[in-house]
């Protein structure tokens, strides 16, 4: 077991609190969460992987759509435009595929982790892609230049 068994249970506590209902499974030696959250952005859902190791948690949420080969760079100036200044996690996209995914990480030495910073991990994501996934799908569907998207979100 390549996993710290006190952090996935802390992380089952958490998500208990939080309201969520995670499916578990051990996977390649590593703990695997994996859970839905609806949203209140055209977007509507995304998806989060929450991977935990020995010393650390990771957080991958996906969205349901991707970027097209035409506008990735696009897309990747808007993400860009978001990820400034953000504090805790970031957007990626996977210009490869087109994959558009919010990432976080918390550190926890021996098990333990922070509860505050894990509680961000877990939610941050969520509330990023709802904050910005309107103006993420102006840019997928070419109605909005990057800029324009990222004003228009920044203004509300």
């Amino acid at each position: 077991m390549a996993y710290s068994q006190k952090l996935v249970d802390s992380l089952q506590a958490l998500f208990k609190t939080l309201g969520f209902q995670p499916r578990f499974e051990e996977k390649n030696g590593f703990a695997l969460f994996t859970l839905q959250m609806k949203l209140h952005c055209k977007l509507q859902s995304a998806r989060m992987y929450v991977f935990v190791q020995e010393d650390h948690f990771s957080t991958v949420t996906t969205v349901p759509l991707s970027a097209d080969e035409n506008c990735r760079l696009a897309v990747a100036e808007y993400l860009t435009r978001a990820n400034f200044n953000m504090r805790n996690g970031n957007f990626e996209l996977n210009m490869e595929d087109g994959e558009i995914r919010f990432k976080t990480y918390l550190h926890a030495s021996n098990g333990e982790m922070d509860i505050a910073g894990a509680r961000l991990c877990l939610i941050v994501p969520f509330l990023m892609i709802d904050r910005f996934g309107d103006g993420l799908v102006e840019v997928l569907f070419g109605f909005k230049s990057p800029r324009e998207a990222f004003e228009d979100v920044r203004g509300k």
